[in-house]
């Protein structure tokens, strides 16, 4: 099926940079290459990238000619034309050419892949393993989900599936120890928080190819002020003075905002739901026994249990970080250990810190030791 290893990310996905774009996602997809090469090294493989990135090295790392690629679509580069092309299921021809020949004979690594990629991926006939940050932020470590096309790959990559009872065992302890901290801000019971997210994230990119925003939701979030008696708002920590969800909130007095942790909110007992357009916070919120409720639908379904099939990926499904060790790739690609029970992880935090990640978690981390 493959002699190489090829790592990629959404190499569509630009950044604005001054008045130039640049890659968006090239610091994933050496991250990834970073993460996967002791591992790959061990089963024999050299892992190879894929990238639009203005440091590649001579050798094993290919260009990717992503403002090409837009010019032979007859599209602007902009944030615009790429949340179009990454909600499209069919991939252009032109996209399917650029990823041909750097692709061919390799198995590809990649993170977070849209759609389009995917199927232009399963159109070459290339097998895959797409690798997702998955919603569960608050466990010793992040936790990342895989999906792939090959079946006999779905087969290791389940068998050391991360359940939902080590998510509710930790929400758990996190509340336990919430119980000694200082209390947030008073609130009533039946206290609801709504999430903000980044405006340009590709969870926010609507069907018709635009971004959605809680200026969309206006008259949702003024049903749940006149049905509860708090409602919170907090901010994305990445949003900026202009973020257009924000300023809509903001429209509506009787919501409250707020700065304090996530966790530490959510593990008050007054606090009774979670309200977003599709952020992650939602799913935590039901590992600590909160309802939640989605006002756009969610980018992934983690709930499904889809398998791989006619070239197209199965659902994908969280593991620990035993997805960076050796033996788990050994299992993936060689077929050896498949049977020997759950893989060990590398250590708590190991993902967390590579990846620059911390966020709110640093700070129930502390008062979790």
């Amino acid at each position: 099926m493959f002699s190489r290893i090829l790592i990629t990310a959404d190499v569509l996905r630009p950044f604005p940079r001054e008045r130039e774009w640049e890659s968006a996602t090239w610091k994933n997809a050496r991250w990834l290459r970073h993460m996967l090469a002791p591992a790959l090294r061990h089963c024999g493989h050299e892992p190879e990238l894929l990238s639009w990135d203005e440091r590649l090295q001579p050798g094993r790392e290919t260009w990717f000619d992503t403002p090409m690629l837009y010019r032979r679509l007859g599209r602007e580069l902009t944030l615009e034309s790429w949340a179009t092309l990454a909600r499209s299921t069919t991939a252009p021809q032109a996209l399917i050419d650029a990823l041909e020949a750097p692709c061919r004979d390799a198995l590809v690594v990649g993170y977070e892949m849209p759609e389009v990629m995917i199927d232009a991926l399963t159109r070459l006939n290339r097998p895959f393993v797409d690798i997702i940050l998955h919603p569960w932020r608050f466990l010793p470590d992040l936790v990342f989900a895989l999906r792939t096309n090959v079946p006999a790959f779905e087969q290791v990559i389940r068998a050391q599936r991360l359940t939902d009872r080590a998510a509710a065992a930790q929400a758990e302890r996190i509340q336990a120890k919430a119980a000694w901290m200082k209390p947030v801000a008073p609130m009533p019971p039946g206290t609801v928080l709504v999430v903000g997210q980044v405006s340009s994230d590709r969870a926010m990119v609507g069907t018709d190819g635009g971004f959605v925003t809680l200026a969309q939701h206006l008259p949702r979030l003024h049903e749940l002020c006149c049905e509860h008696p708090l409602v919170l708002y907090r901010a994305h920590p990445y949003a900026g003075d202009q973020d257009p969800s924000a300023q809509a909130v903001a429209r509506l007095p009787a919501i409250r905002p707020t700065t304090e942790n996530f966790y530490q909110l959510l593990s008050q007992p007054e606090l009774e739901g979670v309200v977003a357009l599709n952020s992650s916070c939602l799913v935590e919120a039901r590992a600590f026994g909160r309802w939640s409720e989605n006002l756009v639908p969610f980018l992934y379904d983690f709930d499904a249990n889809q398998p791989a099939r006619d070239g197209a990926p199965g659902s994908p499904v969280p593991l620990s970080g035993c997805w960076i060790e050796p033996c788990f790739w050994q299992a993936l690609l060689k077929g050896e250990s498949a049977g020997t029970g759950v893989f060990a992880d590398p250590g708590p935090n190991v993902l967390r810190r590579s990846m620059n990640a911390d966020w709110g978690y640093g700070f129930i981390e502390q008062v979790c030791a």
